[in-house]
Parts: C-alpha cells; structure tokens; sequence
C-alpha cells in the first residue's frame, strides 16, 4: 500500500530535526568552572578551573599551534556590597608559568584575568578528560565586607560573552566561546555560613576566693562584623559571668572569667544572636573550698606525637594529670636550651599546636605544674624535655644571584648612573625566570617590582637600563637574578656606567653573585680607601641577604693605627649606600684600610670609588685575608 504523502513528509521533518537534536547534544565542549566554597573568615580563596575536553578546537589532543594557551575570564559578583576587595590571579597549573601578557582588569562588580602564554616555551600543563572541573588555573582572593552576614550567598558568574579560551595566536579559527558552542560555564558562589561555639576548657574547677577561672569562646569562622554573644550562668549563686561578651570582626576567639561565689557546680552558657545562627555551647564549673594546706605539684611527663608532623598539621602534647595541679605552663623553643620561649598555658593535661614552615624545625616543649588553689601559688620542676620534628613541604627550588647595585639615578658633579644588562642562556633548554629590584632603604619583599624573562636555548635579552624597563622605575637599590623553580640559571653581562651624554660612559662590569659567598658571621673582609678624596669619593655599599646583618668595624690609617671603631646593623634583605662618612661616623683622608667583621648573619659589602673629575665609577668587593 502507497503511503499517504503527509505521513512521508511529517516522518522526514522528524528525523531530520532528531538528527539536529542528537548532533547538538554530543557536540564536546571545554569547560571554565568558578568553585563553590563556604567562607571561614573574612578572607575566601576561591578556585578557577579549565577542563580541556577531547573533540575541541583547542587541546592536548590537538596539533602544535591548537593548544589552549591563552584565556579571557570574567567573573562578576553580587551584591557588591558584600565584597570589600577582591583580587583575580594565576594558580594551579599557570602559577609556576611565565605569561607573555597579563592583565587584571575590574568595575565596581567584576573582576577579569587575561594571560598568553608561548607555547614553545610555557606550555599549559592539561591533563586531558580531567575529572571536573579539571585543572585550577587562577583564582579569586575575596576580602569580604561587613555586610556579608552569616547566612547569605554571593554569587560569582562567568560572563559569557567575555570569557573565551585561544590558542596563543589568538586564532579566531580555533576560538572556544559560549556563542558559538565550544564553551560550557559553570558560575560558583561564596556562602557565608553560621560559625559553631566552643567553650574551652569544657570542665574546670576554681576555689572560692580565686581571681575565678578563664574560659575561652571560639568561633569556628571570623565574622564580618562585630558580635555580641551572649553569656549565662545556670547557678549563679555558684559562679557569675558576664551577661555578654563582644567578638570584634574578623577575630575568632576571646575570653572571659568565672568568677567564683560559692561552692557549688553551674553550667556555663554561651549563645550567638539568632542573626548570626543562633549556636551555643557549654562549659561546666565547679567551685570548690581550697584546701588548708598547700602542696608544691610533681613534675609532668610530657609525651608528643610518636613520628614527625608535616607543615601545617595539628599534634597533641599529653600527660597523667597531676595532683595539686590547677594548671600547667608549657615552654616551646626552636632550640634545646630555651633561649627564646614562647609560654602556653592550659588547665588540661594537654595542648595542642600547629606550625607551618618552609624548612624541617624541631621544636622542644618542657612543662610544669602549678597549684595555684586559694592563696597558692607553687610551681613544680620543669618536666623532662620532649621535641616534635615538623617537616617543611617540599618545595622545587628556585636559583638565585645577586646584583649587588642597580640605579638610574643622578649623582654628585653632574653625573647620571644606569645599569645595562644583558642575560644569556648556555644552556640546551629554555630557561625562565624574573629580575626582581629591591629599592635603597627598606627590606625587599614579595611585592618589589621585578621584570620576568624567558630564554630558549643561546638566546640573549638585554635592556639599555633595567629600571625604566621595568615599568619607569628610577633610584638606587639592588637586585636578583631569580629562576623559575625548576630552570636553570642564565649568566649575564652587568655594566654600571656614568652617562655623560654626548662624552660617552664611563663604567665598570658587576659580577652576579652567589649568596653563599657572602661574608658570613665570624669572617673578616677589608676595604682599601681611595689614596686622596681630593680627586676621588667613596660610597659603601651593603647588600644584606635573608637573616639582615650586624658588622663591627675598624678603621686604620696607612701606617696601621686604629683612628675609628664603629658597628653598624641593618635589617633582612635591605640596601644602602651611604658616603664613608656616614658610614663610618668618621671623615677619610685617604689611603685608610676598613676592616669589616660579620657578629651576626650575613651581607655582601663594596667600596664604590668615583672619579670627581671624570665621574668614572669603580667598584671594590671587601677582600677576606688569604
């Protein structure tokens, strides 16, 4: 039988459309995911993900020159008011990578990040078909406001006509948007949760007459604003508290005191207001008449973790509570004799700690009893020492060289110093890393400026003069030569110069160096003085490395005898080059020898000599005695 011509035409009209169906559904995507997190504090990480999916324009399974290396992420978040700051940046796989452009930019309710990195020499570590949300590649620091009250959600949504994934090029052939189906977003959110309430210690006992006893309210989350909880007393004919006790903003714990009436067993209460969530929890006192005699207490036996703590975990230090014991101090040092200590104080037989450090340190703990019942106040003998061995994490180390001087700055008669460097890879693989610029006068810190670098194999960058590459800097201050964790170093050319325009330069060549030849603590260097400072003037330069320096010093004249004894300290990190007679608190004439012995830490120190004439520089590293 001959089918009737409708029913041909509305069957093809559905497969057709089924087909359209099936193909938009199987069509793969790479995925950008903004995480969901709670805040504990006042202070939230938020991590950015990219899921490279197999069947894209871009990915590791695609040829050189399709590969996802350059993104465009833009996250806004509501309500803005809830925000107080909020900072976008590389993390995860990109953390470590040198980016061939970066930019941050942001409005009052968006915040964007943008890299590019080389291919060839930075690839984007993927790990193909990833588990979502596949690999963090940036994250969100967000500084939330007061107005961010327990309870409340803030979103953070990708923006889908801006965030995109290219190759480095840019390639428009390869582009992955939401608009033309390549890209799947996945928006996040911070959620300010209610904190729970903890008294410690959950059970005590105090003596009438006592100054009472200390209990401690924690938070397990900072608020955002200040928090009155509130405090109470089931028997207060036992012992009182306060009717509240106020928890400023962004702090987790305070403390209170029970104070003692009679003998009797109360319940200590503690309540946050319902706007907060409303938890509580309880401690228990007793309060008990001191006894007639007083007794001085045994000394503990501490014992602590059986095998080494990593970085950042919790251990218990734990001992037999001891009779007449009403409370337990703790001493913990970074070395066995306890010259620095730091005291703990507990009304439990235990204490907990945690450390985070970035080398292996052992700590050391002794502890001791105290009857401290009613008039008492005995201290028993100091407990056998205990240590706990905390592993720092490991870490790929960077290389490192110092550049004891870099300026662009006018000096005396007219002169005008600059630094040209140039770097160069010998190696058979491309290096990267960054020159960072600590100015004269302050410690350097993670935040200096610094220009970053990246080398393939026999290649060599220079700059004219380092400072106004590095974003118009000018001034005096030192530098380093940094890799990235993992690359080696490059060797370089560093020419300090008097540029006298028109005349030509007139310079000298700084060596880059190792910091583990830095005069260190117990040797002696010497500095030799221009023979007249008629003709010449000396500048000294200090280049102190991680621990800062102190340095007692000692001036002769040409035929031996001591005219000057001086120290001077300086702190981690930290530059200056001062005229001699600032430094030495004494006028040269010329020809007088500086001797410089290390008390404490480390330091690179220089003569810098200059010609008043030609304004030609010299440098002089302080010589050891061979």
């Amino acid at each position: 039988m001959t089918k009737p011509r409708f029913l041909v035409v509305v069957r093809s009209f559905f497969l057709a459309a089924l087909a359209v169906v099936s193909a938009s559904a199987v069509r793969a995507q790479d995925v950008v995911t903004v995480g969901t997190v709670s805040a504990s504090g006042s202070t939230v990480d938020v991590p950015v993900y990219i899921r490279d999916v197999s069947g894209t324009p871009l990915g590791m399974d695609r040829p050189a020159g399709s590969k996802i290396q350059s993104y465009s992420i833009k996250v806004t978040y509501a309500p803005t008011s809830a925000i107080s700051s909020i900072s976008f940046s590389r993390a995860g796989i990109t953390a470590n990578l040198t980016p061939t452009s970066e930019f941050t930019p942001a409005t009052s309710n968006s915040v964007s990040l943008l890299d590019t990195f080389q291919e060839s020499t930075n690839p984007i570590p993927f790990t193909l078909n990833a588990a979502a949300p596949g690999n963090q590649v940036a994250h969100l620091v967000v500084t939330l406001s007061a107005s961010a009250t327990p309870g409340s959600t803030i979103t953070l949504t990708l923006d889908s006509s801006l965030t995109q994934l290219t190759d480095a090029g840019g390639s428009a052939a390869t582009k992955e948007t939401v608009g033309n189906g390549q890209l799947h977003l996945v928006n996040g959110a911070i959620n300010v949760s209610f904190p729970t309430v903890s008294l410690t210690p959950s059970n005590q006992n105090i003596l009438t007459g006592s100054s009472g006893g200390m209990i401690t309210l924690k938070l397990s989350a900072a608020l955002t604003s200040s928090t009155t909880v509130t405090l109470t007393s089931s028997n207060p004919s036992a012992a009182t508290v306060p009717a509240t006790v106020n928890i400023p903003a962004g702090v987790k714990s305070v403390s209170f005191t029970a104070s003692p009436v009679a003998p009797g067993t109360t319940t200590i209460t503690a309540t946050l207001p319902q706007s907060a969530g409303g938890a509580s929890d309880t401690a228990t006192v007793r309060v008990q008449e001191p006894t007639s005699n007083c007794a001085t207490p045994a000394a503990p036996q501490p014992a602590g973790p059986a095998t080494s703590v990593d970085s950042g975990a919790a251990y218990t230090l734990s001992w037999l509570p001891i009779d007449q014991a009403t409370e337990y101090v703790i001493d913990e040092s970074t070395d066995a004799d306890f010259t620095s200590v730091t005291t703990t104080t507990t009304a439990e037989a235990l204490a907990s700690f945690m450390h985070a450090v970035t080398t292996d340190t052992r700590y050391y703990y002794r502890v001791r009893a105290r009857n401290r019942a009613g008039t008492c106040d005995l201290t028993s003998a100091a407990s056998p020492v205990v240590s706990v061995f905390i592993n720092a994490p490991a870490i790929t180390p960077s290389a490192k060289r110092i550049l004891a001087v870099i300026g662009s700055t006018p000096g005396n008669f007219g002169s005008f110093f600059r630094t040209g460097v140039q770097i160069h890879n010998p190696h058979a693989s491309a290096i990267s890393g960054r020159i960072v610029y600590h100015p004269a006068g302050a410690s350097g810190s993670d935040n200096d400026p610094f220009l970053a670098y990246a080398l393939e194999p026999g290649q060599t960058l220079q700059w004219d003069d380092l400072l106004p590459a590095m974003g118009g800097l000018s001034g005096l201050g030192t530098g380093e030569i940094v890799s990235d964790a993992g690359s080696l170093l490059p060797i370089s050319a560093v020419r300090v110069f008097n540029d006298a325009g028109a005349n030509g330069t007139t310079g000298l060549t700084e060596p880059q160096l190792r910091p583990e030849d830095a005069l260190q603590t117990g040797e002696t260097a010497t500095l030799i003085a221009p023979p007249d400072f008629t003709h010449f003037r000396l500048n000294i330069g200090v280049r102190t490395l991680e621990q800062g320096v102190d340095m007692a010093i000692v001036v002769r004249d040409k035929n031996g005898v001591v005219v000057q004894t001086t120290t001077q300290s300086y702190d981690p990190t930290f530059f200056t080059q001062p005229g001699s007679a600032m430094f030495l608190d004494y006028t040269l004439t010329g020809g007088e020898s500086i001797a410089i012995t290390v008390t404490r830490g480390s330091a690179f120190v220089y003569g810098a000599t200059t010609d008043n004439t030609t304004n030609d520089p010299s440098m002089q590293f302080v010589q050891k005695a061979e």
